[in-house]
């Protein structure tokens, strides 16, 4: 049975700080499995928060046995075709149980990683290809994340100190990068109202990113988190 310890560095920096919350009020250490931290929290517990349940999914999911993260060629196309849909990386990224640079990737024709996805839908035609991916059952999934984010604490535009343009090197950095923190509301791509950064020197120049719900609230606290989230160019 795997340990948490042997995989708790294969998940995001918040999803760790959450998991090793759950661990320690557990009285608990890094020893513990996965699946004995899932029965200690199973998923009817309603004391369990939404962001406790998606660090467990995520948690699991990066286990390299029964719960490994690779998508398969399917599900990868059902990211791009949700993708296509409108919903969200953050979203997509939940529903799947992935790092939201894996969607990215999956979408973004000049990444070099899922040429065969993009491929799949140039051969099919994005009208076929959304009808063979874009499943009633990921369609519903999509739908209780929204309304799952619609009962959510709104998130503050007026919170607004850390708005702007910063220069910073995170912790995974070695080198230093220009990042945008900025609101977006509504109205702007679809996406759910919040902080949202944007990381100039990134792999991605031209997108927007999030570190999860508790990113969202604040122009602090999407600086604070952004700072776990950045690395530097792999290509």
């Amino acid at each position: 049975m795997t340990k948490v310890s042997e995989v708790i560095e294969n998940i995001g920096p918040e999803s760790r700080v959450v998991i090793k919350d759950m661990i320690a009020r557990a009285g608990a250490n890094g020893e513990i499995t996965i699946d004995q931290l899932l029965a200690l929290y199973h998923h009817s517990n309603p004391n369990v928060t939404r962001d406790e349940r998606l660090a467990l999914v995520t948690l699991a999911y990066s286990n390299s046995g029964k719960f490994a993260p690779k998508l398969d060629f399917t599900r990868r196309c059902e990211v791009l075709a949700l993708h296509r849909a409108g919903i969200t990386n953050e979203a997509i990224a939940a529903m799947y149980g992935i790092d939201r640079r894996t969607v990215v990737h999956i979408y973004t024709e000049r990444s070099p990683h899922y040429k065969k996805v993009r491929e799949e839908e140039i051969g099919l035609g994005r009208e076929r290809f959304q009808a063979t991916y874009l499943t009633q059952d990921n369609l519903t999934k999509a739908l209780s994340y929204k309304e799952a984010k619609a009962d959510q604490e709104v998130n503050n535009k007026y919170a607004n100190r850390k708005a702007g343009v910063h220069a910073v090197k995170g912790v995974m950095c070695n080198h230093e990068h220009r990042v945008i923190i900025q609101w977006h509301g509504k109205n702007d791509y679809g996406w759910v109202p919040g902080w949202y950064y944007q990381d100039l020197d990134g792999d991605f120049p031209d997108k927007w990113f999030s570190c999860g719900d508790e990113s969202l609230k604040t122009s602090q606290s999407c600086y604070t988190m952004m700072l776990q989230d950045i690395t530097d160019k792999t290509t």
